[in-house]
Order: structure tokens, then sequence, then C-alpha cells
């Protein structure tokens, strides 16, 4: 199984098809040539790729929240503020749980298509904005932020109580559902590590000796009790970043990522989602024996399915696909995790298991949770 492939940041597969000209035969042979390796090198650095999974695929868990923790870089007096807000920021982090470590500038990609792209910027930050102290807004390159998908309330509140004595930390944004501030940084915003209990997994440059294990940021972790890792940034890149899910489609991600799936994609135009009579009244909708209490909670009934059908394709469009996998009978399986509203007022992650029928570009429904 592939957890997670990454064609959004990591152009390199893109890269290669273009200017070799490749088949889709040949990238899925690439890209799984590639995971190989990626095994080879984490089982030589004796990393179990499973002991990454909750890292790496979008989160569902009530209890763990996605985080944006912002900082106003002209309230420091130090020209490399991203790597001093790491040495405050280290030894606030568990050694227990597993996740992902983005950050980045603030930068305005809208001010070639918007006059207003400051204000717009502006807005969307402070509207979800948990204020810590006082910062004025000048423009969005003076923000560093820093992401971590995957934060227990309690792991929250000490980074947040730990970072609150610096006047530069302006707050925190929780973005652990959707919104125009979360897919705006999944553009901007670029892997530092997992974090795996006390192991970091970073990328080297691939002129680097694999065997090695190189800090190449400098960022204090072996200082803090944590033990380095470094993976080659060409399989670290493709397998090992997080990508942050966004309401903007990126179809040519999801096409990378279905051609890992299987060595052929045409697209979006001719795949189709199926969900048969039988599985939709005798199990998703069925309360005793299958799904249907979650169904019930998401507002559909046995009349629905057209509705939740379309719902679905419209995500598996705009979403990322993970899990990628080929089963012990050959199914073709890959999950999305797509945010619907509640009949109670409020937004519920729901993974949808999926099989993927390449002969007719069929995509069904197995299963939610």
């Amino acid at each position: 199984m592939i957890y997670t492939f990454n064609a959004k940041e990591f152009l390199l597969y893109p890269v290669m098809k273009s200017y070799f000209e490749l088949s889709d035969n040949d990238v899925y042979k690439a890209i799984w040539e590639g995971f190989e390796l990626l095994l080879k090198q984490l089982n030589r650095k004796k990393v179990s790729y499973d002991s990454l999974k909750s890292a790496l695929i979008p989160n569902q868990d009530k209890d763990r929240f996605e985080t944006c923790f912002i900082i106003d870089s002209t309230q420091m007096v130090c020209a490399d503020y991203g790597n001093y807000v790491f040495e405050k920021l280290i030894p606030l982090l568990d050694k227990e749980s597993a996740y992902s470590i983005l950050c980045g500038d603030y930068i305005d990609l809208l001010y070639k298509y918007r006059t207003d792209s400051q204000q717009q910027l502006r807005w969307e930050m402070n509207n979800k904005l948990i204020r810590c102290h006082k910062s004025e807004y000048k423009h969005s390159s003076q923000y560093f932020l820093v992401y971590i998908n995957r934060l227990t309330g309690n792991q929250r509140l000490k980074i947040v109580e730990g970072l609150y004595q610096y006047k530069w930390f302006t707050g925190f944004v929780d973005v652990t559902h959707s919104s125009c501030f979360k897919s705006y940084i999944s553009n901007i915003l670029e892997s530092v590590c997992i974090k795996t209990k006390s192991t970091v997994i970073m990328s080297h440059p691939s002129d680097h000796s694999d065997d090695e294990n190189i800090n190449v940021r400098g960022l204090p972790f072996e200082a803090n009790g944590f033990k380095i890792i470094s993976i080659n940034e060409d399989s670290y890149g493709a397998f090992l970043s997080y990508k942050l899910e966004s309401q903007i489609p990126d179809k040519e991600d999801v096409g990378f990522s279905f051609n890992a799936l299987f060595p052929k994609f045409d697209s979006f135009e001719k795949i189709e989602l199926h969900i048969s009579d039988d599985k939709w009244n005798k199990y998703l909708t069925n309360s005793e024996k299958g799904k249907g209490r979650i169904m019930e909670t998401l507002g559909y009934s046995s009349i629905d399915k057209e509705c939740f059908s379309k719902e679905v394709f419209k995500h598996i469009c705009a979403n990322y696909i993970y899990n990628l996998k080929k089963n012990e009978y050959g199914d073709l399986m890959f999950n999305v995790c797509v945010e619907l509203p509640t009949v109670n007022g409020h937004i519920r992650k729901t993974t949808i298991a999926l099989k993927y029928h390449p002969e007719n570009g069929i995509i069904e429904v197995i299963t939610v949770t």
C-alpha cells in the first residue's frame, strides 16, 4: 500500500513524464520502483513505513487537530527567523505521537490576479485566527507559518503556552476543516519533517549518500532528544511529504495518484461512480447490518443514492486519494476523506473506501467510516 503520493509539490514524476514522453505504463513502473526504493531506504534505517501512516494520511480522529501557528517576523531582531522559531518550538514537541510538520512564509500568490490580494489574504487569516498577541498587518509575507497535521488538544495547548511568552507569536488557526485559508496554505507550505515518537525523518539532497543521516536544515532536534533520519529527497518528496487537503481541484495530482494505482488512467471525464442498489439498500443505508447510522447522521436516506453519489464523485475529483493498494484478490482500492455536513449542523470527516475498475472506468463505493 502507498499511503499517499505527492505530485502536487514534488514535480519529479510530472517532469519525467513530460520531458521523456513517458507512457502511463512507464510512469506506473517508475512510481512503484521509486516506492520500492523508499521501502529499502527506510528498512536500512530501521524505520517502518507502517509507523508513518497517521502522519501521511488525512486525519479523521475527533481528538486530533490540524493547526497552523502564526509568527510575525517583524517583531524579531534575527534575520533567520525560521530557525529561531524552531529553536523555541522543538522543545515543546511530544515524543509519543506521529505527525507531519510543514512551514513557509505567507507569500502572496494572488497579486497578479487581484488588486485586493493583500486585503483578501489578511481577511482569510484573521477570520480564523485565535489571537495571542497584537500584530500590525503590513504585508502577508511578514508572517511565518508552521503547520502540524495531527495534534491532540493537550499537545497544542503545550505549544501555545510555550510560545505565548514571545511577542512574535501572533496566534494560531485551527485548520482541521476546510477553508479558503487552508486551501491557500496548501499551495505555499513545504515539508519540514515527519516526527514519529522521538525520531525525526527529513529529506537530504540526492547527491548525498543514502547511508548518511543529515540534518540539512540544521534545526536543533538532536539537542532536544530526537534522533534524525534522512531520506533521499527524490523518495521523500513523492512518498513522505504530507499534502494538505484543498478545496481547489488539482486534477494532475489526482491523476498521477490513479496512475500509481494502475498503469493507465485516461481522465476524469471517463470515470463514473457506481453504487449498486443492493449495496445502497442492504449495507450503506441499513442501520442494523451496515452503515445506516452514519448515513442518517449525514442526512442521507434510502431515496438519496443519486445525491450521495454526486457529492462523493465531486470530492474524488477535487480531493486527493490515499491508501492506494491492490488487495489479495487483485482489486484496486483507495480512500478519500470528505467533509460532509451533518443533520445537526456540524461537519463530519468521512472516509470512503472505493474500488477502481480500470477496464470500464467505474469507481465503486465499498464502505464509509
